[in-house]
């Protein structure tokens, strides 16, 4: 993987972490002040901010490439990340990156990478700028369509399961709101469900916010 042959090559240590389907990691201002650049090697995640009264803030969906620069500044506030399926996630230290001086190829990786990751963060926002619950969960759905969707014979699969719960928390709504707007998507179909597992469309021109 091109990441670690970067870091290696500069001589600059690293951990890699696997985390399977609904692994979460916890990121705060007490614990883990050092490790506190994470890139995604594989899989997909999803980002919440967590407040001390425990209400959650969606803040993007990251996946290969992507990178996360954790802020230790925001006190009694922590970041949860849960993976939406088998994902890899390399984590260094932002101070030990500096003192090593990285070369120019591995520092316009990173550069390109926050970029990208910078564009999920926008997503989310737009998405939540939606006041219709409904049209929140329609747009979370094409954009992870479009961002991760697979195409087979002219139908769009989401290659992950994308559960109630977690389409709730990304959409800052409750899992009974979003079963019942769910339901109603199914019945227009709109949107399909495969084996209660597999979400795809038929159609992707189906999926209008009306």
């Amino acid at each position: 993987m091109k990441w670690i042959k970067f870091l290696t090559n500069n001589k600059i240590p690293y951990y890699i972490y696997k985390l399977r389907k609904e692994d979460c990691i916890i990121l705060n201002s007490i614990k883990n002040k050092n490790n506190n650049i994470l890139i995604i090697l594989s899989g997909t995640i999803f980002i919440t901010k967590v407040f001390p009264n425990k209400e959650l803030l969606p803040i993007a969906i990251l996946n290969k490439n992507n990178i996360l620069i954790k802020n230790n500044n925001e006190f009694k506030i922590y970041h949860k990340l849960v993976a939406l399926e088998k994902t890899y996630v390399l984590t260094l230290d932002l101070f030990i990156l500096k003192q090593n001086k990285p070369n120019t190829l591995l520092r316009k990786n990173m550069l390109n990478a926050y970029k990208k990751t910078i564009e999920q963060y926008e997503i989310i926002n737009n998405i939540m700028s939606q006041k219709n619950i409904k049209n929140r969960i329609l747009q979370l759905i094409l954009n992870i369509c479009l961002k991760f969707g697979q195409v087979k014979n002219q139908q769009i699969f989401i290659p992950f399961q994308l559960s109630n719960k977690n389409i709730a928390i990304l959409t800052g709504t409750s899992k009974n709101t979003v079963s019942k707007i769910m339901k109603k998507i199914y019945n227009k179909n709109i949107i399909k469900n495969l084996n209660k597992k597999i979400i795809f469309l038929d159609n992707i021109l189906n999926l209008n916010l009306k």
